[in-house]
């Protein structure tokens, strides 16, 4: 390719529309369905939480026609309302996927505006899964348009930037025309929102379950007719111009990059910027045995990380998993950086890990890349991390989300039909009608909610 640059907005949607199921790399389906997996898996696992709960009780009293599935609950509610509330659910553990080159988290975003409009649609698992990629390559191009400057600026790209993957994820789904499309790009635009500042608390799992309805809203709307602007990242007062001052308005000639490759996926229920340290203090406990050493321990990070994820002394379960003090300690202290008892009130009141906390000094470092961390232990003990890299051994991958979705779904679920979830998940692309996939999913739940009588929801 020759690098030219070329009008934006209609490149990305000739991108978003133009990927064929059949056209797709083998790994990056493979990688779409382990999103979708691990997604489902941590909405599951975060379905009784407070936030989630006060979400579905605005919605049922506002009413709803029953046409898209709560994925927890096995309910029906409009899809703006489904969308919002799985996105929601996804994301209040702050455990599933990460695209950092982007700083979205792609999952909580795209798979709750495919599987709402998919079912609605009856599109078949072949169309989800290729929205769902198309709306990861297109929000990774945006961001790219958009440049870091715009999460520098406090900006969280997960609710801002995501919102446009959703929309086009949506819109491929509802059978948009291009120009439609760029209309709803534009909506987009005007309908998205939220804020950095908002980390660690409810309003940042919100982000996520808002992005994938704006999504659905942007795209409903332009299929009726309702008009914005077609390009809304290129002109000079558009988008990119606006929250980001190192945008760019014009998008470079693809060069056969799948942003779908990149995608990483968490092992500790905590803030990405929270992985690398804690991966660190592993290797520091299995290099020196169980007690940690005594004095100072110093962990260094980008300096970025140092106003997302650098809570000292967090007070609630959401805080803490925000704090990479309170990760460290965790690892180091030998307990759990998954179970939710690793961030209860107990926990955070430990003497031990209180302790251990206080001994942990977090510093920026310039030259570390995203993602990485050093440990310092003393003089003589450095400990480094990279959480940076996608996994390259596929099947090695699977192996790893399906323990990690057993793990969260044990209290929940049966170990048998545990595996069944895991078979129809990763099955996505043999249904030719995405209503018969949920549909197979709120039977599991039902059966979930007869085996386990405290996690009893509404029945449909």
């Amino acid at each position: 390719m020759d690098g030219h640059d070329i009008s934006a907005t209609g490149e990305l949607v000739r991108l978003g529309l133009g990927l064929r199921h059949a056209e797709l790399p083998e790994e990056v389906r493979t990688i779409a369905r382990h999103s979708l997996l691990d997604w489902l898996s941590v909405l599951l696992a975060g379905w009784d939480d407070p936030a989630v709960r006060m979400l579905r009780d605005q919605a049922a009293e506002r009413g709803a026609r029953p046409r898209a599935t709560l994925l927890g609950s096995a309910e029906r509610f409009d899809p703006l309302d489904a969308a919002l509330i799985n996105g929601t659910a996804s994301h209040v553990l702050d455990f599933d996927d990460a695209h950092l080159a982007s700083r979205i988290h792609a999952s909580v975003v795209l798979w709750p505006a495919v599987v709402a409009v998919g079912e609605l649609q009856a599109s078949s698992g072949r169309e989800a899964l290729t929205a769902f990629v198309a709306g990861l390559e297109v929000q990774a191009r945006i961001a790219d348009l958009v440049g870091n400057d715009h999460y520098r600026r406090g900006w969280h790209s997960t609710a801002t930037l995501g919102s446009f993957g959703a929309t086009l994820a949506a819109g491929r789904l509802y059978g948009l025309e291009p120009g439609a499309l760029r209309h709803a790009l534009g909506l987009a635009a005007t309908l998205t929102g939220g804020l950095r500042a908002l980390f660690g608390t409810p309003c940042k799992p919100l982000h996520a379950g808002r992005a994938a309805a704006n999504g659905i809203n942007a795209a409903d709307l332009a299929r009726r007719g309702f008009t914005a602007v077609e390009d809304i990242f290129e002109r000079p007062d558009g988008y990119p111009a606006l929250v980001s001052g190192n945008a760019r308005q014009s998008l470079p000639v693809a060069d056969g990059r799948w942003a779908s490759r990149e995608l990483l996926f968490k092992y500790h229920a905590s803030c990405y910027g929270t992985q690398a340290p804690v991966e660190a203090a592993l290797a520091l406990r299995a290099a020196l045995g169980e007690d940690a050493p005594a004095g100072e321990l110093g962990v260094e990070v980008e300096p970025q990380y140092l106003s997302v994820c650098n809570l000292p002394e967090p007070r609630t379960a959401m805080e803490a998993r925000f704090s990479i003090r309170h990760m460290v300690a965790l690892a180091l202290a030998g307990r759990s950086t998954l179970d939710e008892r690793s961030f209860s009130a107990e926990a955070l009141a430990d003497p031990r890990l209180a302790a251990l906390r206080r001994r942990i000094r977090v510093t920026g470092d310039p030259a570390l890349p995203r993602a990485h961390a050093r440990l310092r232990a003393g003089a003589n003990r450095v400990f480094e991390a990279d959480a940076s890299r996608p996994e390259q051994d596929l099947a090695a991958q699977r192996q790893r989300l399906c323990a990690k979705s057993a793990q969260l779904l044990a209290t929940r679920l049966e170990a048998s039909a545990i595996d069944e979830l895991q078979a129809l998940v990763l099955a996505i692309e043999t249904f030719d009608d995405l209503g018969r996939w949920t549909a197979a999913l709120r039977r599991l739940v039902q059966r979930a909610t007869l085996r386990f009588p405290n996690h009893k929801d509404s029945e449909p």
